[in-house]
C-alpha cells in the first residue's frame, strides 16, 4: 500500500533514522541486550528457564519491546481500527490504519516528509481492506 504511494522503503527507513536522530534517539547497534546482561554475569537463560519452570513455559519474555507512547497510541487505535471493521485479528493494514488515526507520532512525520497524504492514504487502505473483504 506504501509502495502505491510512491514510498520507497530504503528512503522510508533513511529518513525514519534521520527524525529519530534528531529526536536524540540512537539505535543501539544491534547489540543484543542478553549480551550486554551476560557481560555483567546475568545469566538471562538461566532466568527463563526457572520462570517457565515456576509460572509456565512462555510467562517470561525477554527482551520485552520497549514502546514510546506514540507507538502505544497507534497500538491501541490498531485495535480499535480492526474492530471497527469487524476482524478479530488485525494485519498490517490495521496497523497503518492505527498510526494514521492516532494523529500524531514519529511515523507521520516520517509519511509527512514523504509527502503521503494520510487522509489519502488511509482511503485507500480501506478500499483495498473492503476488496479484499469481498
Amino acid at each position: 500500500m506504501l509502495r502505491e504511494q510512491g514510498v520507497e522503503l530504503t528512503r522510508a527507513r533513511e529518513e525514519t533514522v534521520q527524525i529519530l536522530e534528531a529526536a536524540g534517539i540512537v539505535a543501539a547497534g544491534g547489540q543484543p541486550a542478553r549480551e550486554a546482561l551476560s557481560s555483567i554475569g546475568i545469566d538471562v537463560e538461566e532466568i527463563q528457564r526457572r520462570a517457565d519452570d515456576t509460572f509456565g513455559p512462555g510467562a517470561f519474555q525477554y527482551p520485552r519491546p520497549a514502546y514510546t507512547p506514540d507507538a502505544k497510541k497507534a497500538l491501541e487505535y490498531t485495535l480499535r481500527e480492526a474492530r471497527a471493521l469487524g476482524h478479530e485479528k488485525f494485519g498490517t493494514e490495521h496497523i497503518l490504519l492505527g498510526l494514521l488515526a492516532a494523529g500524531e507520532g514519529r511515523g507521520l512525520e516520517v509519511l509527512a516528509v514523504l509527502e503521503v497524504d494520510p487522509a489519502g492514504l488511509r482511503e485507500a487502505v480501506l478500499a483495498r481492506v473492503a476488496r479484499e473483504a469481498s
